[in-house]
């Protein structure tokens, strides 16, 4: 059942229509946004890579596309009658033989800049464009993965620089930027130049990309301190964008969800104890500053990290009845770019019913686990007030 929401619920004061227009409001007292502008990475994108062959394959979204293949944004939208979201900007410089893109292109009146692999400041995300010339990262996809940071900046541009306070602004990002650092990790024990460059991506310092140099136990503990490290500045970071470029320049209604807990990912499983709980303390750090930094402001926080944790506790209570494994199938023949969601369709899944998969690949959501986010943020905003 389809519920119906308004801000009709509010105690506001008799308004004028003058005021009631530039709050998104109406002279019935009810309050809706003017739409809906969305910045962070493949868990937000709507098609930013929906070109070539991607488009072809029937891809371009991170989950099982299709028709019932929407991610939480899509769903919000819907639930909030603001305009179906669409890419700021398309295409794809790729890297891999036989993969066809296409030029990057703006696309205006679309306000969802949010893209596969993009990190919250740094352009170096994994099977990013900007890596395809980096000896130590050996095949990339060729994504453009513009970093949150400069995504905000890029509508701001378009905008005379000010939200105009009547849209919901999205936020969602961390992940990538614990991907980069956890291929950094790995790479520490070997040592070498290959080690240094995958610090050097990272975003680690000088100290950290000498100490993993030499390789060893040493490298490997050094590697591990500076990951965290890295994740606590990025999630302080995107508190600052939040604050410095959002709400202090007009945003007036700003949702951001934090990053699950990756360690419960396909993905993640496929590693050792010791490293599942070095990606929870990453995740952990990243979450815990981007808390700190939005204390006080009106900014509604979605704590994705303990739904996701709800999820694998009681997986029948969401409808689940496969947590551990992907729905899209990784044979080459199906599936050209290795099991990723970006082109996996219902024609590529590993049974003929997934509905109760949350996974579709190793790290991105299925249709059903989109669908739970998205009823889960909906609910953040019910009880901040906002619906």
């Amino acid at each position: 059942m389809t519920r119906q929401f308004s801000l009709a619920r509010w105690a506001v004061p008799v308004l004028t229509a003058a005021v009631l227009a530039a709050c998104g409001g109406s002279d019935d007292g009810a309050v809706r946004w003017s739409g809906m502008v969305s910045f962070g990475d493949s868990l937000s994108d709507v098609g930013s890579y929906r070109v070539g062959t991607v488009a072809a394959l029937g891809g371009g979204k991170y989950t099982i596309n299709g028709a019932s293949g929407l991610n939480w944004t899509e769903h919000l939208a819907q639930r909030l009658s603001v305009a179906v979201p669409c890419a700021a900007q398309t295409g794809l410089l790729p890297n891999i033989p036989g993969l066809v893109g296409a030029a990057v292109t703006s696309v205006p009146g679309c306000y969802n800049y949010a893209q596969g692999s993009a990190r919250v400041s740094s352009p170096l995300g994994p099977h990013s464009v900007a890596l395809q010339a980096a000896p130590f990262y050996a095949s990339t996809l060729g994504v453009t993965a513009v970093p949150v940071q400069t995504q905000i900046a890029n509508h701001l541009s378009r905008t005379g620089g000010a939200f105009a306070g009547t849209e919901l602004v999205t936020v969602m990002a961390g992940a990538n930027d614990l991907f980069m650092h956890l291929k950094a990790v790995a790479a520490a024990p070997q040592g070498g130049q290959a080690a240094v460059g995958a610090a050097l991506a990272a975003g680690w310092d000088g100290a950290a990309q000498t100490a993993v140099l030499a390789g060893g136990n040493a490298a490997v503990s050094a590697a591990a301190a500076a990951a965290v490290q890295g994740m606590t500045q990025a999630g302080a970071t995107l508190a600052t964008l939040v604050r410095e470029q959002m709400l202090a320049k007009g945003a007036q209604y700003v949702l951001v969800a934090n990053v699950p807990d990756v360690a419960t990912t396909p993905l993640a499983l496929a590693y050792d104890a010791a490293t599942r709980q070095l990606i929870t303390t990453m995740v952990m750090a990243f979450n815990a500053q981007l808390q700190a930094g939005l204390t006080g402001t009106a900014v509604v926080q979605a704590d994705l990290f303990a739904q996701s944790r709800a999820q694998v506790a009681d997986p029948r209570r969401f409808g689940l009845t496969n947590i551990t494994d992907p729905a899209c199938s990784t044979n080459p023949t199906l599936n050209p770019l290795n099991g990723t969601a970006l082109v996996c369709t219902g024609y590529s899944t590993v049974a003929t019913n997934t509905d109760g998969y949350l996974y579709a690949d190793d790290v991105h959501p299925s249709p059903r686990g989109y669908r739970l986010m998205s009823d889960y943020i909906i609910e953040r905003l019910e009880v901040a007030g906002w619906l």
